[in-house]
């Protein structure tokens, strides 16, 4: 087995599940995150009962509460829960992340002035960092550390902008840090906002970002927002901060300051630098976002938009209209569909990053290392975890299926199937980009590499599923083992013609069809084997085992030839013919005898190993090369059962992603594969009836030949319409994927293996969803019917 884990450090990130109606709570969870490495970036999440009426829009009504939560959780990802409140709801429990109370996260009743956090890295941490960086040899201009002093207006508006720290954080900073940083404590005004704000002032807030790095979420284009807001409103504030945690830069702009001249001056100057001209020639720009929040209307918004520039002599708004965008709604983080249209929420990761080669073999272990950050002091005796490590496996040249991709966790069947594979059980999770493991201290462990059979399986039993390979799943997974994962050596429609024909079939126009001899074994001559081999092939071929050899001569009872293994050769034969002994001297000679393949287990079962063969090169074609950003966890044909369900059968099955550490699209999908055979209408059947059962699944169609009939396209097209109805987040309810021999007996990828005029019809096919749009049974040329 071969490979490589990229590692990828970040923050414990943690979600603030809080009272919407409650400031208190809301202040205490911003404090919280002031202590924290990467808190700026902890989502402020209010748990709501019933959404409150700022949220219709228009006519519409606003969406339920525990749709808002759950998106809320799906589109931040955190890794741990902190409840401000009494309790939380049994769908947010559901979720299988862990629960802690606020003192859960320093070290217990017996250190209620502990400043170190039992989660996470601690601001103290940081800040020994930011001194050692700056200020233990006297820089000529130093960045300047503040603690400003929060009033009670507005407070909690303010607090949020700058960051608070609790009580026994504060005294400790004072104590540890107040000379070294020389750090003053100004008091916070709306005249001093620009003061305060510099680009060179580290204040309680701004810390936690030190040594971070965001990625992905909105785009370098218009990815600045000003936030036109209320102050006052609670709700605002926590839209405020959650717009920042997704990763936008952001400021904020309360109706109250509008007239503040110099806090008006800091948003004129913000609106300006992100406002970036196209390429050399064009007139266009790319301006930051004006974005209304909930509680301020569109007619204070754009009055404001209309004063930062008088209008021209034609009566138009001016040089203020390419100043920037106005943007009437909050970013929908909360909607899967939308947040690909808002910019979604970005990954936020330190600078520790790492790749490491993976070379196992026989127990298919790997070796997974666990980063921290530089600065992140070792605390392994009482810390529950100092930062996240994310690892994005990539596995090849093994004998078995394994797991590079993981659904996300419904249950304790799933849960268990991934720690019992690589260990400790609470550490580990499924995140937005693959595996996550909240990490106490750097080590290095040997597991054994998660096998995908296992955890498809444990995801369907958490579903209500007990699910089993079949019997040509079982075969598929024999050649699988006996190939080395190097399923790629078969995709060759001569190859398969050799051994189909040694198994006694033969290929035709229209499919494979048996001769008169059913089942029964041909042997082929060395020099053949070689000849339709062809050097490497062939060395590969014989060093796999995938031929037996043996001796061809003939009875001189019956004078037929027969086949005899080399384990089975001595001086005397049977024939198993005439069932007669005779002889091996002076009855072999170079004119009747010769040296003969056959071919050897799996291999050995007629009809393409009863439709294996077609279902790993499909497998093979889906999962992309090595050198992709594909990754997948794959099983062969497999089968199901469920109390008062009909059974779920399937040829193969997926777990998918595309893209790498960005902006990914993942999902699952189910596959009826063909050799040379039709599709039938059962065949269609079940694949509807898997549909049904899994929204959003790619309904995959595959078959060696390279073309298809009348009546197959005619059901296929059926399938593809009902599949384009769209789902969720832009995407169909089941598309249809189309495979045939033009992409499955080669070695190239689409659109590389199609004709030149596809290739220049479809140049960009590096998704899945690309595949499934470039592939529908109606539009492409070989989708004309065989005769």
């Amino acid at each position: 087995m071969l490979g490589s884990a990229d590692i990828k450090v970040r923050p414990l990130k943690l979600a603030l599940m809080v009272d919407p109606n409650s400031p208190t709570q809301v202040r205490e969870a911003i404090r919280l995150a002031c202590t924290q490495w990467g808190g700026m970036f902890f989502p402020i999440i209010p748990v709501h009962k019933r959404m409150p009426a700022s949220w219709r829009d228009g006519p519409l009504k606003p969406p339920p509460a525990q749709t808002v939560v759950k998106g809320y959780l799906d589109g931040f990802d955190p890794d741990i829960l902190v409840q401000f409140g009494k309790e939380l709801p049994k769908y947010v429990l559901d979720s299988k992340l862990e629960v802690l109370k606020p003192g859960d996260i320093w070290r217990g009743d017996r250190d209620k002035d502990a400043n170190e956090p039992t989660y996470g890295i601690g601001v103290l941490d940081v800040l020994l960092d930011i001194y050692k960086e700056h200020f233990k040899f006297k820089a000529k201009y130093p960045p300047k550390a503040i603690v400003p002093v929060i009033p009670k207006t507005l407070g909690l508006f303010w607090a949020s902008v700058f960051g608070e720290y609790p009580a026994h954080i504060a005294e400790a900073i004072d104590r540890e840090f107040a000379d070294a940083l020389e750090l003053t404590k100004p008091e916070v005004r709306a005249d001093k906002f620009r003061e305060l704000t510099e680009g060179d002032v580290l204040f309680p807030r701004r810390v936690t970002q030190w040594a971070t790095r965001v990625q992905g979420g909105v785009g370098y284009r218009r990815s600045a927002s000003v936030f036109f807001m209320d102050a006052s409103k609670i709700e605002d504030v926590i839209d405020y901060w959650n717009l920042r945690a997704s990763g936008r830069p952001v400021l904020p702009l309360p109706k109250q300051f509008l007239a503040v001249e110099s806090f008006k001056q800091v948003i004129v100057e913000y609106l300006d630098e992100h406002r970036r001209p196209w390429e050399k020639g064009s007139r266009g720009f790319d301006v930051a976002s004006l974005v209304r929040s909930r509680h301020s209307s569109m007619d204070e918004m754009q009055a404001f938009a209309k004063s930062l520039a008088p209008p021209s002599a034609d009566g138009q708004q001016g040089a203020a209209t390419q100043r920037m965008s106005l943007q009437h709604w909050y970013p929908r983080l909360w909607d899967e569909w939308a947040r690909g249209k808002d910019g979604g929420v970005a990954d936020v990761y330190g600078k520790d990053d790492e790749t490491i080669d993976i070379a196992g073999e026989g127990d298919l272990s790997i070796r997974l290392k666990s980063l921290i950050p530089s600065f992140g002091r070792e605390n392994w005796f009482w810390s529950n975890g100092r930062c996240v490590n994310e690892f994005d496996l990539r596995l090849y040249g093994a004998d078995e299926h394994l797991a590079e991709v993981y659904p996300k966790v419904e249950g304790d069947q799933l849960l268990h199937a991934i720690t019992g594979n690589i260990g400790g059980f609470g550490e580990w999770r499924v995140g937005r980009h693959g595996l996550v493991r909240i990490v106490r201290r750097v080590s290095g462990e040997s597991r054994k590499a998660p096998e995908s059979e296992k955890i498809f399986f444990a995801w369907l039993k958490d579903r209500g599923w007990e699910a089993k390979l079949s019997s040509p799943g079982i075969l598929a997974k024999q050649i699988y083992k006996r190939l080395g994962g190097a399923v790629g050596m078969l995709a060759d429609k001569e190859v398969l013609a050799l051994i189909e024909h040694m198994n006694g079939g033969t290929i035709s126009r229209g499919g494979a069809q048996k001769d008169d001899r059913v089942g029964a074994e041909r042997q082929a001559s060395v020099a053949e084997v070689k000849r339709k081999l062809n050097g490497h092939r062939y060395e590969w071929f014989v060093q796999k085992g995938i031929f037996k050899l043996g001796l061809q001569t003939k009875c001189p009872n019956c004078q037929r030839n027969s086949w005899f293994g080399m384990t089975t050769l001595k001086e005397e034969f049977d024939c198993p013919k005439c069932l007669n002994t005779f002889r091996a001297a002076g009855n072999i000679d170079q004119g009747r005898s010769g040296w003969f393949y056959r071919t050897a287990g799996p291999f050995s079962v007629p009809n393409f190993a009863d439709g294996a063969f077609s279902v790993l090169l499909t497998l093979e074609a889906l999962a992309g090369h090595v050198t992709s950003s594909r990754r997948s966890t794959s099983v062969p044909s497999f089968e199901a059962m469920a109390p008062g369900k009909v059974a779920l059968e399937a040829d193969l099955a997926m777990f998918w992603r595309d893209g790498s550490y960005g902006d990914d699209t993942a999902g699952i999908l189910f596959g009826e594969c063909k050799s040379y055979g039709l599709f039938k209408p059962k065949d269609f059947q079940r694949m509807r009836y898997l549909a049904e059962t899994f929204p959003g699944a790619i309904l995959v169609f595959s078959t060696l030949r390279e073309s298809f009939t009348k009546g197959e396209i005619a059901a296929l097209t059926r399938l593809a319409k009902f599949g384009r109805k769209y789902w969720k987040a832009e995407r169909p309810v089941n598309p249809v994927l189309i495979l045939t021999g033009a992409e499955l007996l080669t070695w190239e990828r689409p659109p590389r293996c199609w004709s030149e005029e596809l290739q220049k019809r479809f140049r960009n096919v590096h998704s899945l969803m690309e595949h499934c749009n470039a592939s529908q049974p109606a539009d492409i040329p070989w989708a004309a019917a065989v005769a």
